[in-house]
């Protein structure tokens, strides 16, 4: 079973490799396979150790000479080490470089790909991997199987927890491989990175989301000064952004930012599964809304049922 482990332009790998590192040596408990990262690069010193000491069997790399990413030298160089050593399950992080690395690779094994991704498990009696992910416009939580090999899958950022720092004292076996004859001749040579000066709602350890109950700009102000009073950061639902009520950065969901902060306040949100997908994973989640029977509320550790035009400024005075 082998995790993609996303590299940055500086060398360090991202954090989303550990998260599916952990679900991986989970899923191989299960499945009785060994488990691999391959990194396409040239990951730094202190990454690298990091990432044998993980607790994965194998840690492989493909030195490219340069951290620029080159979807299809990368894609090729993990499909030449995939037909080599035939893993059973590629994961990968469902990021900007994922989801142009992934499909490619699936492509170049002949093999099918399930994206986003906010479950997975393997199935008792056939030993293959089930891959939960929103479906139908987010409506309901379909289970898929791939019947070709490698069952590749991708993961948004957040959804699952990467493994506290342990000393296991085991270190992993490590194998430097080189695909450079059946690189592409497409190359990059340089690169511009983009600076957001922007709040990141994926690291906020507070986030408070709008939905559509807000009603219109000055309800979203009332939410956006709960979020400053408490130190945390603002968010919205899809229909949020999609009215123009606040800029897609904000966006927590399927399609947007999957957040796992300490304390979730949702806003008038209703709670559809695409939306749930994204902040499932909160610590603790306060949901306000004037319907009981939200399924936001039904979720939620505390439900204030109720008219939040009224509760939010009550809870902005109270901080």
């Amino acid at each position: 079973m082998w995790v993609i482990a996303e590299s940055k332009s500086c060398g360090e790998i991202c954090g989303t490799a550990y998260e599916l590192i952990a679900k991986a040596l989970k899923l191989s408990e299960s499945s009785g396979t060994g488990t691999a990262a391959v990194c396409v690069g040239v990951p730094d010193a202190n990454s690298l150790n990091k990432l044998k000491s993980s607790g994965v069997d194998c840690v492989y790399v493909s030195n490219t000479g340069s951290n620029f990413f080159e979807d299809e030298r990368f894609a090729e160089s993990i499909a030449v080490l995939s037909r080599k050593y035939k893993p059973s399950v590629i994961l990968g992080p469902a990021t900007a470089r994922g989801r142009a690395l992934m499909p490619r690779i699936a492509v170049k094994l002949k093999t099918g790909l399930t994206a986003d991704c906010t479950g997975l498990e393997i199935q008792a009696e056939s030993g293959k991997l089930l891959q939960t992910r929103p479906a139908f416009g987010g409506n309901l939580l379909a289970t898929i199987i791939c019947e070709s090999f490698p069952q590749m899958a991708t993961v948004r950022p957040h959804v699952f927890a990467p493994n506290a720092p342990q000393s296991t004292g085991k270190t992993a076996e490590f194998v430097e491989f080189d695909a450079s004859e059946s690189w592409p001749s497409k190359r990059i040579i340089s690169e511009t990175p983009f600076e957001n000066k922007g709040e990141n709602i994926a690291d906020a350890q507070i986030v408070v989301c709008a939905g559509m109950g807000v009603g219109n700009s000055e309800g979203i102000k009332k939410v956006e000064t709960l979020a400053k009073k408490l130190g945390g950061a603002l968010a919205g639902s899809r229909p949020v952004v999609d009215n123009g009520l606040l800029e897609y950065s904000r966006q927590v969901g399927q399609t947007g930012t999957t957040v796992h902060p300490n304390i979730y306040i949702a806003c008038g949100v209703s709670g559809s599964v695409q939306h749930l997908a994204g902040m499932q994973g909160s610590d603790f989640i306060i949901a306000i809304n004037s319907d009981p029977d939200a399924h936001i509320m039904k979720i939620a550790d505390i439900a204030l049922c109720g008219d939040l035009n009224d509760i939010v400024p009550e809870l902005i005075t109270v901080f």
